[in-house]
């Protein structure tokens, strides 16, 4: 394993990932308020458009298939090859990933963002007691950890695979 390499890749794959999701939380924040803690959830919920939580969705899903796609390409370049290395680099790249959405979307963004929500200026949710409660602990600490990681690391596991399979 490659492990300078899993690292950069991982950090610079985290700055791009943050920095889309902040940039398309700018573009349509009400739409981001359906991934929010419950209270949040529904005193936003009058307020938030269908098109926009699609635009949402359409900045966010072909980031996470390019990060894993460049994960798996950027591995196998690197020489990595055989399921398990490509898999941990996977895993260990998409938990640098998940690690900076905690501390700079879940920890320091939070605060600064409550007037940007229309309907939830006031609610509970966004204490940040309750925002680590609610969203942040359980989706950092099993939702990625148990799911997202381990998805991350299969599918660049087959891209690396596979790309070995065609060069």
């Amino acid at each position: 394993m490659n492990w300078p390499r899993i690292i950069l890749d991982g950090l610079t794959m985290a700055a791009v990932f943050n920095a889309v999701a902040l940039l398309g939380f700018l573009v349509v924040p009400q739409a981001y308020s359906t991934m929010f803690p419950k209270d949040i959830k529904e005193a936003a919920a009058p307020y938030v458009e269908k098109k926009d939580v699609r635009i949402m969705k359409w900045i966010l899903h072909p980031l996470y298939i390019l990060l894993v796609l460049f994960w798996g390409i950027s591995a196998r370049m690197a020489g990595m090859t055989g399921f398990w290395p490509l898999f941990w680099a996977g895993y260990v790249e998409m938990t640098l990933v998940s690690v900076t959405d905690f501390i700079i979307l879940d920890c320091i963004l939070p605060p600064r963002i409550t007037h940007m929500i229309k309907g939830a200026e006031g609610c509970r949710g966004w204490e940040r007691k309750e925002w680590l409660k609610t969203l942040a602990i359980p989706e950092h600490g099993l939702m990625w950890t148990l799911v997202m990681c381990p998805l991350a690391g299969l599918f660049v596991a087959g891209i690396g695979l596979l790309t070995g399979l065609l060069c």
